[in-house]
């Protein structure tokens, strides 16, 4: 996730009170507020962030399993298990800073779980209603290919990520700047941004922070399949933005 939990490195120290995990301010995203929570519980056992980080695959494609059965009880489990996989993908980095665990293959391995995730809610929600809608070889289908569209999609985004950003050798820099004691915590969103930026933030990293909230809402209320059209064109938006936004 690009919105991380702030920690304190100094926690313990004589002179400095503060907790070792510092609660997010801002409500949203509130799966940040849940990581908050579930970090404070994690940090205390003998787990590792890359284990952390393959427990959160591990409950996200549970979850996209069972959208793809299409009924209305497996996708409301499906959608609270993705919850738990969001929460926990923001506690493996707070693992990695504070057990100094920090390194380019954990920072790969998380983006990796990131998009293999979101993948596979695409192309779950797209069988699972197409299952619900007969499941057969008419204009039914259509919704299976929505759901493989949103998915390449999410694939393309991933790829260019990998190409433009180099996500590798920033998390490599990272890692060094954290062994050396100075690291920079990622500040919370200005508030002199542009109206621009701000629509920005708003519908590319906290729609996708809050993804899993989205998805629960629409399943409570058996509307799920909304979510394959929309899907289908903003995964392509989402590779777009980032593959022409500008990189400091």
């Amino acid at each position: 996730m690009s919105l991380s939990i702030q920690i304190n490195m100094d926690a313990g120290k004589p002179g400095n009170s503060d907790p070792a995990v510092i609660r997010p301010s801002a409500l949203f995203p509130v799966s940040r507020q849940l990581g908050y929570f579930l970090s404070l519980v994690l940090i205390r056992l003998p787990v590792s962030a890359n284990q952390v980080t393959f427990v959160s695959m591990l409950v996200g494609l549970s979850g996209c399993a069972l959208f793809a059965n299409g009924e209305l009880v497996t996708n409301i489990y499906g959608a609270l298990l993705l919850v738990l996989s969001y929460a926990l993908d923001y506690c493996d980095g707070v693992i990695a800073r504070l057990k100094h665990q920090c390194s380019p293959y954990g920072a790969a391995f998380d983006d990796f779980v990131d998009w293999i995730v979101d993948t596979a809610i695409f192309a779950g929600l797209g069988y699972g209603t197409w299952i619900a809608e007969g499941g057969t070889g008419g204009s039914e289908i259509w919704w299976l290919w929505l759901g493989l569209i949103a998915a390449g999609g999410s694939t393309i985004d991933y790829v260019v990520d990998l190409v433009r950003v180099n996500r590798f050798k920033l998390a490599r820099m990272a890692a060094e700047k954290e062994a050396a004691g100075d690291i920079e915590q990622e500040p919370e969103p200005a508030g002199d941004k542009t109206f621009g930026q701000k629509l920005f933030y708003i519908f590319h990293t906290l729609s996708r922070a809050e993804f899993c909230f989205i998805i629960l809402a629409l399943s409570a209320f058996d509307v799920v399949w909304v979510l394959l059209p929309f899907g289908a064109i903003g995964a392509q938006a989402f590779w777009l933005g980032d593959l022409f936004r500008k990189r400091d």
